[in-house]
């Protein structure tokens, strides 16, 4: 089997996509074991205008990876910090905007958070976007895109408004701060020594979190109230990468914990088409159906905070 993530974005999120991206360019040929150390993991926090912050690491990654988040309004700034991780490192990450990448069915449509790798090949940048997804306009398979000016990598270099408060609070969780300069124009990882963040001690993790999900959503009945649902998404790429990570790393899982994943991401894939049918719903002012999808939740909550990854080694190394 091919551990190529050109053929496993179906597995990814916009975040893990461009992380993998530059964990491979820089070295790094197992590269899902960084994004599934200590996981899978769910929990929300309390956020601003009634919404939740949902953190789908252990850890927050990018400090765990050692970046950090940069930002800067001038181009040529921004540019040369580019350029100088590239040579050092071989790639970059960019906090896009899908709005402004003409390989998206998003292009010119609309807004939402879209990571990128820019990395180093023998014949120039490349674009590494291996994320595949279903959008509203049909399937979005990954792409590679070729940098062929600086003019051109511009365009699609510029970041996210300080608008979006969804989208902001998923990349907060991914940063482990509210520090990920929201609002610059441009913005990028930066290798740098992070200290690692504690977690807030009032969020809910694991079956706590999806038992508060669950009364959340048995309740739902705006389209307001259904404007985090693709964070549920992303907690089923996480379990999906960890499933087929498992199948040739033993060190991922052992058998109990693939077979306890098997049956967890079986009925977590149940859930986004729920939730997209109750959204459609509200969105179109017709009455909205949520019993299935707390009954989903719930159920979800028996998986939880078991047979996480990497596990078993531990405890047969103490």
């Amino acid at each position: 089997m091919t551990t190529a993530l050109s053929t496993h974005g179906d597995k990814l999120t916009c975040f893990t996509a461009a992380l993998a991206s530059t964990l491979l360019a820089r070295g790094e040929t197992r590269w899902w074991r960084p994004l599934l150390a200590g996981g899978p993991t769910l929990a929300v926090t309390p956020a601003e205008q009634d919404l939740l912050l949902f953190e789908h690491d252990a850890t927050a990654p990018l400090p765990a990876l050692g970046f950090g988040v940069h930002g800067d309004d001038d181009w040529a700034t921004a540019y040369h910090a580019l350029e100088e991780q590239v040579a050092a490192h071989g790639s970059v990450v960019l906090l896009a905007d899908i709005f402004h990448l003409p390989w998206q069915h998003g292009y010119q449509k609309w807004h939402a958070p879209h990571w990128l790798a820019i990395v180093a090949t023998v014949d120039g940048w490349v674009v590494e976007d291996p994320l595949t997804m279903t959008t509203e306009l049909g399937l979005q398979a990954g792409q590679r895109v070729p940098v062929l000016s600086a003019a051109e990598l511009r365009e699609w270099s510029v970041s996210l408004g300080s608008g979006d408060t969804v989208a902001l609070l998923r990349e907060q969780a991914m940063a482990g701060t509210s520090d990920i300069q929201a609002g610059r124009t441009y913005r990028w990882l930066q290798a740098r020594p992070v200290d690692l963040l504690v977690p807030r001690a009032d969020r809910l993790v694991g079956a706590d979190a999806l038992v508060a999900l669950a009364s959340r959503y048995q309740f739902a009945t705006t389209p307001g109230d259904f404007t985090q649902i693709d964070d549920l998404w992303q907690a089923l790429r996480q379990r999906e990468l960890l499933l087929w990570a498992a199948e040739f790393d033993d060190e991922v899982l052992d058998d109990a914990g693939r077979e306890h994943w098997e049956r967890a991401v079986t009925l977590w894939r149940k859930l986004p088409p729920l939730l997209m049918h109750a959204r459609m719903r509200a969105a179109a002012g017709g009455t909205v159906q949520t019993a299935r999808i707390a009954e989903t939740l719930l159920a979800l909550a028996e998986y939880e905070g078991r047979h996480l990854a990497f596990a078993h080694r531990r405890a047969e190394g103490a």
